[in-house]
């Protein structure tokens, strides 16, 4: 009698393991995957940011004037942005060449954008994050002012 019970429920279960691991897979192992797949591009978008303020400042930096500072500096981190396939509009970049800009002053530059949270390649872009980098350089103490 019990191995009548026994194939009795067993064939109630027919196929189950099948769903299942369709199920595991569809819902637990494809979006693990897929966030697994998109940290070395999110790695690589705070390198870029990294290297926009870091750049941004050095410009600042080694400018005869502020204002041209404030103006290369400003330029050199879009480039970088965009060179990298972001759009420039929606980066915020903050830095003031004016006020830091003498012997020993420290420069700060803090560089805002926003990037896809994950990248499917061929098939698009889901959700966003918004990705902050800063770069602080003091100017050179000795260096000597441009006559006027």
């Amino acid at each position: 009698m019990t191995a009548v019970l026994r194939s009795s429920v067993l064939r109630g279960q027919g196929g189950a393991g099948a769903v299942e691991l369709v199920l595991a897979v569809a819902f637990l192992i494809i979006p693990v995957a897929l966030l697994l797949m998109s940290l070395p591009i999110l790695a690589e978008y705070r390198s870029m940011g990294d290297a926009a303020a870091r750049e941004a400042v050095r410009a600042c930096a080694v400018a005869s004037d502020p204002r041209s500072g404030q103006e290369t500096s400003e330029r050199v981190a879009r480039q970088i942005i965009t060179e990298r396939g972001l759009a420039p509009e929606g980066t915020t970049i903050d830095i003031d060449c004016a006020v830091a800009w003498r012997p020993g002053g420290v420069v700060t530059a803090a560089v805002v954008f926003e990037v896809p949270a994950i990248h499917i390649v061929g098939i698009g872009e889901i959700g966003s994050i918004t990705i902050s980098r800063s770069y602080v350089e003091r100017i050179e103490a000795h260096r000597s002012e441009p006559r006027r």
